[in-house]
């Protein structure tokens, strides 16, 4: 598969705590949401391959993108504060993501994975909404433009576009 056939998945991190003693930042996965995003994450490794993982430094990301990193056998994730949850991520996701080129999942949050890919998309709005551990493949066209691939949450079926939901 050529790097211009790969897509570019935005994950979004897998269930966690609701809340931690350190605060939002320190927020892990539960035992659930780690079980389950790991036979997630290997399901979407037979989909497509992947060149590297971004992630957001927060603890719940950083876990996330951990086991991707294992499911897709790759060495390592790169932490990148433009993956953070905060006002106007959207844009910086997508700048990232362009920046990287087809091939790279980055791991965050929503909102902002979720306008990322509206922004992606040219304001067309995804299928269903980014569950916690949910990832959007999106296909590179020409002109910095993308088109929806799939998008799969734990536990659920891989959907394409156009198929019944």
């Amino acid at each position: 598969m050529s790097p211009r056939e790969l897509p570019l998945l935005l994950v979004r991190h897998a269930v966690a705590e609701d809340s931690h003693v350190l605060g939002d930042e320190a927020r892990a996965l539960t035992s659930e949401g780690r079980e389950a995003f790991r036979h997630h994450a290997r399901r979407m490794a037979r989909l497509t391959p992947l060149r590297g993982i971004v992630t957001s430094p927060l603890v719940r990301a950083v876990q996330t993108a951990e086991l991707l990193v294992e499911a897709f056998g790759l060495s390592s994730v790169e932490v990148h504060p433009a993956l953070l949850p905060r006002k106007g991520a959207h844009k910086r996701i997508l700048k990232l993501a362009r920046e990287l080129g087809p091939g790279w999942a980055l791991v965050g949050h929503n909102p902002s994975l979720e306008r990322a890919a509206t922004l992606a998309l040219e304001g067309a709005q995804l299928p269903d909404k980014l569950r916690k551990g949910a990832a959007v493949a999106l296909r590179p066209l020409a002109d910095d433009a993308y088109t929806l691939a799939w998008w799969a949450s734990p536990g659920r079926p891989v959907k394409r576009p156009g198929e019944r939901r």
